[in-house]
């Protein structure tokens, strides 16, 4: 019997999740991975990574096999003495979604075939499908599941009008070559903390945040919260979700950190997610999504600690605002600023501007070619909400005729309009053993 062929695009945690779900199943079927970048398994978020950066999930729930919780804690605990209840290096998670790879692929390798090269295209081919890569290989495959990552960052069009260059967060050595002086950080989450912590380790001056709200990231409750069996099931229109919640946390904080109320919320987000109706889909992203990030999407306590101390010392400023406008200066670049709320300018004087603000999800405007092939030729669309692909409930993709494929998936983050909590690891390797389980 002819072995299934299976082409995973994109070779970072999404594809290696995958590609190891699939290697498990029996029999098992032909698996290419394939990756533009020169390294397999460690992505954005852990291959750039400085080795002050830590994860933002504990130890016990970063596993890439849902069936097997306690895989990664006891890889770590062996490699680095780490505690289950601990935040792992991102450096030393690159190296275990690697291990995971290795072991993946058998001894030789072969159960698992890497390709590097970008794919720009993807096309229906007799029953099949044909991926073209950019040097003009071509890959035939039985199925194919996109797992891209993050797409590129947001753009800023006061900074691409005044020629200024943003410096990418990612990029460790253009960070450590820019001017030294005070730097503006566009964006305030996570990865803001991470690159401000970077900064602050290696040059002086003062690291301004800039984000509309100026909301960073709540941190972990230490020590860990007890576990709660019991889920949150709210009910709907949003109104009445956020006050269910609202009580539910209420309640808790008097027995219970909050940060327990949104675990308990997890196992629920998704379904919740999806009954809502695309109006409030977009009333959520417009209003709430700043503050369900900053609280579902935490620092580990020793971070947060680090980064309050840089507050205090005030060599990191969080600022609330909106860009106005953005010019070249002596000391670097001039930027202008209005408060929240506001209608007085004000400016920053920086020597560099990193763009920490996060992807732009909106796949109508990626650069991206297969993106633009895929959407072109209607094979794919864009989810109503704005945020990557259009999906079904199996997170195959719908065309542009409101048919989903029966063999192309997409995992990971650009499954977010269609799932909402899709983007961390507790929810890719549950997906991955989903779409294994579909396609074994």
């Amino acid at each position: 019997m002819t072995r299934k062929r299976i082409a995973i695009i994109g070779g970072g945690l999404s594809g290696v999740a995958l590609a190891a779900q699939l290697a498990r199943r029996q029999p098992r079927p032909r698996i290419v991975l394939i990756e533009r970048s020169r390294r397999f398994g460690r992505g954005l978020a852990y291959g750039a990574a400085d080795r002050a950066h830590l994860l933002n999930v504990r130890a016990a729930n970063m596993s890439l096999f849902a069936d097997a919780p306690d895989h990664f804690a006891a890889w770590a605990k062996a490699r680095a003495g780490l505690d289950a209840d601990g935040f792992a290096p991102r450096k030393l998670y690159g190296a275990y979604v690697e291990h995971v790879l290795r072991r993946s692929g058998g001894r030789f390798g072969e159960a698992i075939a890497r390709v590097r090269g970008e794919a720009v295209a993807c096309m229906g081919a007799d029953g099949a499908w044909r991926i073209g890569l950019g040097d003009g290989r071509g890959i035939e495959a039985d199925a194919v599941v996109l797992a891209l990552g993050h797409p590129r960052a947001q753009r800023f069009g006061v900074f691409e009008d005044a020629g200024v260059r943003l410096l990418d967060p990612w990029d460790a050595k253009a960070l450590r070559r820019s001017p030294r002086g005070d730097v503006l950080l566009l964006g305030a989450g996570l990865t803001m903390v991470d690159v401000a912590l970077s900064l602050a380790a290696r040059r002086d001056g003062v690291i301004y945040a800039l984000s509309r709200r100026g909301l960073a990231p709540r941190a972990h409750h230490e020590p860990p919260p007890p576990r709660h069996t019991e889920p949150i099931d709210l009910p709907l229109p949003l109104s009445e979700a956020v006050r269910g919640f609202r009580a539910a946390a209420d309640a808790a904080a008097r027995g219970a950190p909050w940060q327990a109320t949104f675990d308990r919320l997890r196992p629920q987000t998704t379904a919740l997610w999806r009954r809502l109706p695309l109006e409030a889909q977009q009333r959520f992203l417009r209003h709430l999504r700043p503050w369900w990030d900053v609280h579902r999407h935490r620092m580990a306590p020793q971070v947060a600690r680090q980064v309050d101390a840089l507050k205090q010392a005030g060599r990191l400023r969080v600022l609330a605002g909106e860009l106005a406008s953005a010019a070249e200066s002596a000391r670097g670049v001039s930027v202008q600023y209005r408060l929240r709320g506001g209608r007085a300018r004000h400016r920053v004087e920086a020597a560099a501007v990193v763009n920490c603000a996060g992807a732009d999800m909106d796949i109508t405007r990626s650069a991206d070619p297969l993106l633009r092939q895929l959407l072109g030729d209607g094979l794919a669309r864009p989810h109503p909400n704005g945020l990557g692909f259009d999906l079904d409930e199996h997170s195959r993709l719908v065309g542009a005729g409101g048919q989903a494929h029966e063999t192309l998936y997409a995992i990971g983050p650009l499954t977010q309009g269609a799932f909402w909590e899709s983007t961390a690891v507790p929810d890719i390797r549950v997906w991955a053993a989903r779409i294994a389980e579909r396609l074994g």
